[in-house]
């Protein structure tokens, strides 16, 4: 099932597959409404992680991770957000995975002469993206969803405000304050 959900997920990466929805009345019964929630969500699971991760390799393992738990737990999905139900799942294993690795790999202590970052550059981009994520925490959901799709997920304006429900003026100005609001928290 893994080196299913992986090959699925590399031809999905590749052809960077639509972001399209499931219908929620299926509720992920069959195998079919399962793969079209993978093919519908695959991607963006993947740039979730690999925004959080900063590495392709362990991206792709967490993606897998997250396709395999929620195959097992399929039949506890209830009517909702198949995406978000999905990104709850992602969010978990991103913390279980850090839970389980708190340490830092000793093969970056070292310094790379194969042009890899060092463990300084590393702990840096760590330490930029912890503040980030705290600091995009600490913004109102409508913010942080607009900030998300737009700048982690790349949507454009128009697409935003289609899956948010609200017309690209009001996405505008809800991007124009949260990057406002996240400037203020970084300082």
């Amino acid at each position: 099932m893994v080196v299913i959900l992986r090959e699925k997920l590399r031809y999905n990466l590749c052809n960077d597959m639509d972001d399209g929805t499931l219908d929620n009345n299926e509720m992920l019964e069959t195998t079919e409404s399962f793969e079209e929630a993978y093919q519908a969500h695959a991607g963006s699971i993947y740039r979730f992680l690999f925004w959080r991760t900063n590495d392709a390799h362990l991206s792709e393992d967490l993606t897998s991770t997250t396709f395999q738990k929620a195959w097992m737990a399929r039949k506890n999905f209830r009517k909702g957000s198949v995406r978000s139900w999905l990104y709850r799942i992602a969010h978990n294993v991103l913390i279980d995975y850090w839970r389980k690795n708190k340490e830092i790999s000793t093969d970056l202590m070292d310094v790379r002469e194969d042009g890899l970052p060092s463990t300084e550059e590393v702990l840096d981009r760590q330490m930029q993206l912890d503040r980030l994520q705290k600091a995009l925490d600490k913004l109102p959901p409508a913010m942080s969803s607009v900030i998300t799709l737009r700048f982690i997920e790349r949507l454009p304006c128009k697409v935003v405000s289609q899956r948010l429900g609200m017309n690209e003026g009001n996405v505008r100005i809800i991007q124009y304050r949260a990057l406002k609001k996240l400037r203020g928290y970084l300082k």
